[in-house]
C-alpha cells in the first residue's frame, strides 16, 4: 500500500505543476510510469484543502482525500495511525516530519526522487549485444526449444 503526499509530488515534477487538474493528472501520472508496481497495490493521495470528490468516482482503484479543515500531513498521520499491516506501507513525501512519523510507526518511507526513480528503468544503464551474438543466441535457442539441428 501507498501514502502519496499528493501536493508534494505534484510539485516536484515538471509535468504536473502546471496542471489545470493536478488531482487527474497525477493519477495518470502514476499509472503511466508504474510507480506503484502492481494494480493490486492500494493507493491513497492525501491532498490539502477540499475538492470535490465526485469527479474521481471513476479512479477506483485509487484512493483520494482531500485534508478540509486538517493538513494534509494531519490526515497522512491518521491515516497510518488506523492502519494495522504498517509494515507493508509505503508514505511517499518529502517532508522530513512525515518521513520521521512513518518511521516511528513501523513503515516504510520514500523521497519523491526515489520513489520516481527506483520504479522506472534507467534506460541508459541497458546493454547492447551486437548483431552476430544476437543471431548465435537465437540459434541456440532454437535448436533447445524448437528442436531444430
Amino acid at each position: 500500500m501507498y501514502i502519496i503526499d499528493g501536493f508534494n509530488l505534484v510539485h516536484r515534477v515538471k509535468n504536473l505543476k502546471n496542471s489545470v487538474e493536478p488531482h487527474c493528472s497525477l493519477i495518470r501520472y502514476i499509472r503511466m510510469n508504474k510507480l506503484t508496481g502492481s494494480r493490486n497495490n492500494k493507493v491513497i493521495i492525501v491532498f490539502d484543502g477540499s475538492y470535490n470528490l465526485a469527479a474521481f468516482q471513476e479512479r477506483g482503484d485509487y484512493e483520494l482525500f482531500f485534508s478540509q479543515n486538517l493538513s494534509a500531513d494531519e490526515l497522512i498521520h491518521k491515516k497510518l495511525k488506523s492502519l494495522l499491516n504498517k509494515s507493508q506501507v509505503v508514505v511517499v513525501s518529502d517532508d522530513r516530519e512525515i518521513r520521521d512519523f512513518t518511521k516511528r510507526e513501523g513503515a516504510r518511507s520514500l523521497r519523491i526522487n526515489e520513489f520516481i526513480k527506483i520504479k522506472q528503468p534507467d534506460v541508459s544503464e541497458a546493454k547492447d549485444i551486437d548483431y552476430s551474438l544476437q543471431r548465435e543466441i537465437t540459434e541456440e535457442m532454437r535448436k533447445i526449444w524448437l528442436k531444430d539441428k
